[in-house]
């Protein structure tokens, strides 16, 4: 399995930043664009909460790009800087200024692998080695385009995906299993304790 190592820019057909509001971004009923803040990452930055924040996009006053699936939105705000692929099924949505948006080039890279590989020790030490800021850190734009990736051929890419996914899948159902353990060790004890 070898893997080149490739500049993130020569992967992606363009690098968006999200929308910058000027105050909170409020539900508004009616709206018909969805906003994707940090608020909505979950599972440790692994999934999106579907239930996102509506607001009319008529208060957009200028062109944005709207999020395609497979685009992958890197969190540039704060110290936990990971990326997650955006699978939702959502006619229009927009991503909050804390992140920017990635947008692969299918021919090259597989955009799940392309969020796995950014969230993995090397390249999680190149950003915060480059981090910029003290009261909040953050990454800047030039900083995510020295970015390098490893990139094994395309079925690698969707085998280490698959596996991942997996990996994550175990980690849900063994952290619900110790809860449901220790609740039952709980209400045993309290029993021995009433009675």
């Amino acid at each position: 399995m070898n893997s080149g190592m490739i500049s993130l820019t020569t992967l992606l057909t363009g690098i968006y930043t999200g929308f910058s509001f000027r105050s909170g971004v409020k539900d508004e009923p009616g709206g018909d664009l969805s906003v994707i803040q940090m608020k909505d990452l979950e599972n440790d930055y692994s999934s999106i909460n579907p239930h996102l924040t509506r607001i009319r996009s008529g208060k957009i006053n200028r062109h944005r790009v709207y999020l395609e699936k497979g685009d992958v939105l890197f969190v540039a705000k704060g110290s936990n800087n990971f990326a997650i692929e955006y699978r939702l099924d959502l006619a229009r949505a927009i991503a909050s200024s804390a992140f920017f948006v990635l947008r692969p080039d299918y021919a090259k890279i597989v955009p799940a692998y392309l969020a796995w590989y950014i969230n993995q020790p090397p390249a999680q030490q190149f950003l915060k080695t480059n981090m910029a800021g003290t009261y909040v850190p953050n990454i800047n734009k030039s900083t995510l385009e020295d970015i390098v990736i490893a990139v094994p051929p395309q079925a690698a890419q969707e085998k280490i995906v698959v596996i991942d996914q997996l990996r994550k899948k175990e980690q849900l159902l063994v952290g619900r299993i110790m809860e449901k353990r220790g609740l039952a060790i709980r209400r045993a004890l309290l029993d021995i304790v009433n009675n």
